[in-house]
């Protein structure tokens, strides 16, 4: 201990110091025998203050011995509890004894359990952690390594998640031992790891399809994929890996048959003790599209919309037009045997009929329609009226009403879904009224009156779209960077041929389902101009939006793609949107499993144990010999040395002296009648 000035006394300070002293000492010689009490006071409060000016510094020490503990941290992964030797129950009473030994050495310890996260541990291990995180014990020791002696970690060495482990505990300045726990030989599993194949084909093109397949713990063993399209086996090879994690990479070729979105599967055949038998096969879409698509356009009478539609068809390489223009009563401009001839994937009526259609030309038409599954789409021409329309409207699944607005009214409009704001849209003219009879029925567009402008109708599968206004060429000329025109037209044309003609954008991911925390992988075919901006997609949960990602070309495949993480397990929906004008282009389900990327690896990795020992002058000792730690381990505690310091000027109790004898001494003062 020892006590000095925080400042220097000068020379005034110790004059009025003394001086005050010896004027103290004559008066209470004088008056002290009648004012003792008072001069005690004074006296206190001279002292306090003469300490509170010169500001004294007290120094002094401590010694504290505290005890450190060891951390033993003991692997609850599910990995753990698929060992056959030790079992999990066995685990848990060699834990049992092992800790007990802690208490009967009295040595101190605390114990946390560790999967993707690090806990303290609470009853028995269950093996329920997702994942194993080995590198978040090096943070933790990281953060509380002054209170500690050491460190055991208790783990089969697997690490699934985070950083190598191997080189996160050099520079601790902490012993980590390590024991290991599992057989060395892993348990077998064969997966299939990716699956690379176009999202968008041309029927009976030939489709190059290449499936990665891995395997763990197999060795030499010979096994068949199979590629089947839906229950039909198209192709099978046999193959063999060797080795741990070894892959070999199967190549099938094959021509679709069918058109739309095509359902093929690869599957593995399973062999003895393998732990999963679900990922031994995979499923995925291919959109199978035509090469070349007929359409036939009926004209009644030539109009400002004749030249825009017929434009906008012919434009399109994979489409072959047969325009049908009425020259005659009975006569077009191609000769009407042909029509009843060719099969056609659409039938565009554009200001046609103008008359009412015979009954038998309807009836005949009806057949056609049915047989070829033609999409049929009509356009409002100048020439029409309801009656001309009547015959047609039972066919498609849509009614006429009598209320129909005149040709000087205007008419503002919108989509649906408030797709542009309204001064982008032109005013229209109502030419029908018009009302759906079938459920599957969607308005695209409406009048702000609330009568149909655009509708999509399905009526026992077949397709058709119906535009009421004769003022296409409006939207056509009105505004071009809006994208209005190919919202109304194209986008119906490509929904009426199942093909995506413009925008043949089929997005897939890489797995039919994943296991929680797995990467999701999603690519689609890039095509066209029409969506350059891009694409992006937003993944739902229960109808909530969980998280959103932009897609990035891939130049070399000439495809788009996108990742992102699965977290919680259960049913998604991810939704494809074009960044040019915000349309959703694909809704696809999908489901995340609980993870099983655990199971996949069960062994023990004495390996990585040893050199997390090693790299922290540790040692490594496997679980049966796990008695022997206590040769190398014993109970640890640090001195410490605390110096303290009382600085009297920043005394709290110090200036409540003060105060108290200041006050005492004016009570005293003013009961005694000294005022």
């Amino acid at each position: 201990m020892n006590f000095n000035f925080l400042h220097q006394i000068d020379f005034i300070s110790a004059f009025i110091a003394i001086s005050s002293l010896f004027l103290f000492i004559y008066l209470f010689r004088t008056y002290g025998k009648i004012y003792r009490g008072f001069f005690i006071l004074r006296t206190s409060i001279l002292f306090l203050m003469i300490l509170y000016l010169f500001n004294p510094v007290l120094k002094y020490y401590t010694n504290r011995y505290s005890s450190l503990e060891w951390a033993l941290f003991f692997d609850n992964s599910s990995s753990i509890k698929f060992h056959k030797s030790p079992s999990l129950s066995s685990i848990n009473l060699g834990v049992n004894n092992f800790l007990k030994k802690f208490n009967d050495k009295d040595i101190s310890f605390s114990t946390y359990s560790f999967h993707s996260i690090v806990e303290p541990l609470n009853g028995q291990l269950n093996g329920k952690g997702q994942t194993t995180n080995i590198g978040n014990i090096s943070e933790f020791l990281e953060q509380n390594k002054n209170k500690l002696a050491g460190s055991i970690i208790i783990s089969d060495g697997i690490p699934t998640e985070g950083a190598d482990p191997s080189l996160l505990f050099q520079d601790l300045d902490l012993k980590i031992y390590t024991l290991g726990v599992g057989s060395r030989s892993t348990l077998v599993d064969i997966f299939i790891n990716s699956i690379d194949a176009p999202t968008v084909a041309i029927k009976n093109d030939r489709i190059n399809l290449s499936a990665e397949v891995q395997s763990i713990g197999v060795s030499g063993e010979k096994f068949s994929v199979s590629l089947y399209d839906e229950s039909r086996l198209i192709a099978s090879k046999y193959v063999s890996l060797s080795g741990l994690n070894s892959k070999v990479k199967v190549n099938f070729q094959f021509q679709p048959k069918s058109l739309g979105r095509q359902k093929y599967k690869i599957q593995v055949s399973s062999i003895s003790d393998e732990v999963n038998i679900l990922n031994n096969r995979q499923s995925f879409d291919i959109l199978i599209l035509k090469d070349k698509y007929k359409v036939a356009l009926f004209t009644g009478s030539p109009n400002k919309n004749t030249i825009v539609i017929k434009n906008t068809l012919n434009a399109n390489s994979r489409i072959e037009l047969d325009h049908y223009l009425k020259t005659f009563s009975n006569k077009f401009s191609i000769p009407i045997k042909n029509f009843w001839e060719s099969a056609y994937d659409l039938i565009l009526f554009e200001n046609y009929p103008i008359e009412p259609l015979p009954p038998n030309f309807v009836r005949i038409l009806a057949k056609k329609i049915i047989s070829q599954q033609t999409g049929v789409m009509i356009v409002g021409g100048p020439n029409q009226n309801n009656k001309s329309l009547e015959s047609l409207a039972p066919l498609i699944g849509f009614q006429l009403h009598d209320e129909s607005s005149s040709q000087k009214d205007v008419n503002y409009w919108d989509f649906s879904n408030n797709l542009f704001e309204s001064e982008d849209l032109p005013p229209l003219h109502r030419k029908f009224s018009i009302s759906s009879t079938e459920k599957d029925s969607k308005d695209i567009a409406v009048f702000e009156s609330g009568w149909t402008l655009l509708t999509r109708n399905i009526k026992k599968r077949l397709r058709s779209v119906i535009f009421t206004s004769s003022d296409l060429n409006k939207i056509f000329f009105y505004s071009k960077d809006t994208n209005v025109y190919s919202k109304i037209f194209s986008e119906s044309i490509n929904w009426l041929l199942r093909s995506g003609i413009s925008t043949e954008n089929y997005f897939r991911m890489n797995r039919d389902y994943l296991q929680q925390g797995e990467m999701a992988y999603l690519s689609g075919t890039k095509v066209g101009l029409a969506d350059s901006l891009g694409y992006y997609v937003d993944v739902f949960r229960s109808d909530k939006i969980v998280l959103s990602a932009d897609f990035d070309i891939n130049t070399e495949k000439n495809i788009w793609e996108t990742n992102f993480r699965t977290s919680i397990p259960g049913n998604y929906v991810y939704k494809v949107y074009s960044k040019q004008n915000e349309e959703m282009i694909q809704s696809t389900d999908f489901k995340v499993l609980d993870s099983q990327i655990e199971i996949s690896q069960v062994y023990l990795n004495d390996k990585l144990l040893k050199e997390i020992s090693l790299s922290s002058n540790g040692s490594y000792f496997d679980w049966n010999d796990r008695d022997n730690i206590f040769n190398e381990i014993s109970q640890k505690g640090k001195q410490e040395i605390k110096a303290n310091v009382i600085i009297f000027k920043d005394s709290v109790i110090l200036i409540s002296l003060i105060i108290f004898f200041l006050c005492t001494e004016l009570i005293l003062r003013k009961k005694s009648g000294l005022f």
